[in-house]
C-alpha cells in the first residue's frame, strides 16, 4: 500500500490518504507490482473524480482487511460519487474506453479501471463500484486465499 501511495502521490497532490490495514492480516500470495497498479488506478481516479472533499475527512481512504476465504481491498474517495447513468451499470465502469462520463473535462481515455478488471480477473478475484454510505465512490477488490504450503517433514527430506 506504501509504495502505492508513494507512485500515485503526482496524482494526489496534496490530498491526504488515510489507510487501515487489520492487524491480523495474513500474508496472501499475489503479484505485488500489479496489485501495486490496480491501487494507484484507483487513487489516481479518486483524485480526478473525488475531489468534493469535505476538509475534515480524507480525501482518499485506503484499507485491507482478510475474510475467510479472501483478501479485501477497498479505495474510497468523499466525491459526489458515481455518476446517475452509471448506477445500476456498475460493472460497465470496468469496460475498455469507458469513462463515468462521456463528456467531460476530466483527462482520459477509459482504460485504468478496465486494467484493474484484467489484472483483479488474472488473479481470480472480483473488483465491484459502488456509490458509499455518507457519500463518495468506493471501489472494492476481492483476491482469493490460499492454504500457506505446509512445512516439509523430516519424512519429506529422505
Amino acid at each position: 500500500m506504501g509504495s502505492a501511495i508513494r507512485a500515485a502521490r503526482h496524482a494526489l497532490g496534496p490530498l491526504a490518504v488515510h489507510t487501515t490495514i487489520a492487524s491480523d492480516l495474513p500474508l496472501v500470495e499475489f503479484d505485488a507490482g500489479l496489485i501495486e497498479r490496480v491501487l494507484v488506478n484507483l487513487m489516481e481516479n479518486a483524485a480526478k473524480y473525488g475531489v468534493n472533499t469535505p476538509p475534515s475527512t480524507p480525501a482518499v481512504e485506503v484499507s485491507a482487511q482478510a475474510g475467510q476465504d479472501s483478501l479485501e481491498l477497498r479505495v474510497r474517495d468523499y466525491g459526489p460519487g458515481l455518476p446517475p447513468a452509471s448506477l445500476g451499470k456498475e460493472a460497465d465502469l470496468f469496460e475498455k474506453f469507458t469513462r463515468g462520463k462521456n463528456e467531460s473535462t476530466t483527462r482520459g481515455v477509459g482504460l485504468g479501471l478496465a486494467i484493474c478488471k484484467a489484472i483483479v480477473d488474472a488473479h481470480k478475484g472480483r473488483i465491484a463500484a459502488r456509490n458509499a454510505d455518507g457519500g463518495g465512490a468506493e471501489f472494492t477488490i476481492t483476491l482469493p486465499r490460499r492454504s500457506p504450503p505446509l512445512a516439509p517433514t523430516e519424512a519429506d527430506e529422505l
